[in-house]
Formats: structure tokens, sequence, C-alpha cells
């Protein structure tokens, strides 16, 4: 696996293949096994949403908000004159309609954009949701249901488009992931360990306590049954081909 500080997200492209975010750049794997640097060097990469095939791909992240409409071939800034910051902790993309994205903006709160990112909305003041997000999702059917996690507050649900959010899961969490083929499973990496979701983030149970998987798990990705986690201390990529009963480790530092 890539080298350098914090790795921070990942995603499974339209093509299936996976980009990895890390504090220095963004790096794309065919296999799980060989991985390039896709671009962004020396960027922070704390989100990547990867949308269908001919949508726009996003990676947002300190200082860092950038848009790929070629599948992540090239990559151009973004610099809304109304989105009060670019320290960007949680993004997210609307399965329905890529041309939603939710941003946390850290000191600020929660931003919409209905434009692929080009203008913004405040939805929620930071006073009025969790200051500690970092990790976004859109799940359901629409773009109104976002699920928000942070490592001290937990999971938090909106029904509302991030207008008000309720807590959902009280239990530390660091990451969250829509399936990619059912955007009503959504799944997130807990202290307890893997929880699942099949009602869109209304309720949940911890399917899995990634018994086999080495390190400290902070990010992943899920499409359908197969589920890929990346670990840190040590460094690892895991598959799993069967909802998390089982792990096999795909690469490593």
């Amino acid at each position: 696996m890539p080298t350098g500080e914090h790795v921070h997200s990942l995603a499974v492209t339209a093509d299936g293949g996976l980009l990895l975010g890390l504090h220095g750049g963004l790096y794309r794997s065919d296999d799980g096994g060989q991985w390039k640097l896709a671009g962004l060097s020396g960027e922070d990469a704390m989100a990547i949403t990867a949308a269908g095939a001919g949508e726009p791909l996003f990676v947002a992240g300190h200082e860092v908000l950038y848009r790929s409409d070629d599948g992540g071939e090239t990559f151009a800034p973004l610099t809304p004159s109304d989105l009060p910051g670019l320290d960007i902790h949680g993004f997210a993309q609307a399965p329905s309609d890529a041309q939603v994205v939710y941003a946390f903006v850290v000191g600020h709160g929660l931003f919409v954009s209905h434009d692929a990112g080009e203008t913004w909305e405040s939805r929620a003041s930071i006073d009025s949701i969790p200051r500690d997000v970092f990790g976004l999702a859109v799940a359901g059917s629409d773009d109104q249901t976002v699920v928000m996690v942070g490592p001290e507050s937990g999971v938090h649900r909106s029904v509302d488009g991030g207008r008000s959010f309720e807590p959902v899961l009280d239990i530390p969490s660091g990451a969250v992931a829509v399936d990619e083929e059912s955007q009503d499973v959504v799944w997130v990496l807990t202290a307890r360990g893997l929880a699942r979701s099949e009602d869109a983030g209304r309720t949940w149970e911890i399917s899995s306590t990634l018994d086999g998987v080495e390190g400290q798990p902070v990010t992943l990705a899920a499409e359908g049954r197969v589920l890929w986690v990346v670990t840190e201390q040590p460094r690892f990529l895991y598959r799993s081909d069967d909802a998390g009963g089982s792990w096999q480790m795909m690469s490593g530092t």
C-alpha cells in the first residue's frame, strides 16, 4: 500500500477500481494489490465520493475541494464564494442525484450544493450539530437522508436534508459508507466493530467484530456483499466477500 501520513478515505470507482485518500495525495488500485498516485500530490484527501459512470467525482479535506468530470483522470479545484471555508472534515454525494453534495466545514457547520459544488447554502449551523464530524453519507432513495459520524458523538441522522439531526447510535464512530448497490444499506466503523443499517441509517446492529483484521480500522467502502477496510498501525487493506463475515488481507506496508 502507499506510504505516507494518515490514511483518511476509500472509495470504489464506477469501473470497479479503488481510490485511497492520504494526507499527501490520492492513490488508485485496480486490484487492491498494486497502487499508483492518481493525483493531488501533497493534498490532504480526507473524503472521496465516486458516483456512477459519467458523474462528477469529488475529493475534499483540509483546505481541499476538487472535482473530476472525467472519472478521476484530472481534477480541478473548486473555490465557491458562498462556502465559508475549505477545511472540510466530512463530504458526501447523493446516490440518487450526483449533483447533490454535502460538506461539513470545520467551525461553520453543514452545507449543501445542488450543482456539483458550484454554489452552496447553509443547512445546519455548527451550534446545532456535533463538532467532531469525520464522516458523512447520503443514504436512501432521495437526497434528504444524511448520516453523520464522529469519534465522540457517534452516529446522527437527518431526514430533512441536513437541517436537523437525531442520534441513532451512541457508539464512537470514525467512518461511514453507503452500499453502492443498495442505498438503504449503510456501514459504519465503530469502537465496537462494524455496524450495519438496512433502513438508511434509522436502526443499527453490530454485524462484525472485525476478527482477523490487524491494526486500527480507519476507513471503508462497500459494494454489495463486498466490503473493503483499511487499517493503520500496521497499514493493511482487507477485503470481505461475505458482508464482513471473513476477511482477506489484500496489501500492506
